[in-house]
């Protein structure tokens, strides 16, 4: 049967999340950063017509080491993004009624046609009804 996580649970939770979201933008500057270096020196930086490169002129050691300010920023704000992409934009749409346990798609309507109120699925855990689990063994 669905009841509600504690606020412990809950906690540790958000933790969890907030430690993935960190570690999701860390790992996004790591290896955004070799990429844009690895643009810049085989692939091409400026779009041109003709010439033997992808995108236009590559750029030498020394540009990239001049530019390596920049490329870096670049990879923080990339990473910074992602950080704040996951942390925000990662979350369970589905509600579930907290007496009946019917579940929807998130919406204005926040009371359920048994009585009960919908709440956020997270919000939710899922633990086995011990008296289900006699009846069944008792059957068997």
């Amino acid at each position: 049967m669905w009841t509600r996580k504690t606020d412990e649970e809950l906690k540790t939770e958000n933790e969890k999340r907030e430690k993935s979201a960190r570690r999701t933008g860390f790992y996004a500057v790591i290896l955004f950063f070799p990429f844009s270096i690895f643009i810049s020196k085989y692939i091409g930086t400026k779009s041109r017509m003709g010439g033997n490169t992808l995108l236009g002129p590559t750029l030498t050691w020394n540009e990239i080491l001049k530019e390596f300010p920049i490329i870096f920023f670049l990879c923080i704000l990339f990473g910074l993004s992602m950080y704040l992409f996951t942390r925000k934009f990662r979350q369970v749409s589905s509600l579930i009624c907290d007496s009946c346990g019917k579940i929807k798609r998130y919406d204005k309507i926040k009371d359920c046609d048994c009585g009960g109120h919908f709440v956020f699925l997270d919000d939710m855990k899922w633990v086995e009804n011990k008296e289900t689990k006699n009846d069944n063994r008792k059957e068997k």
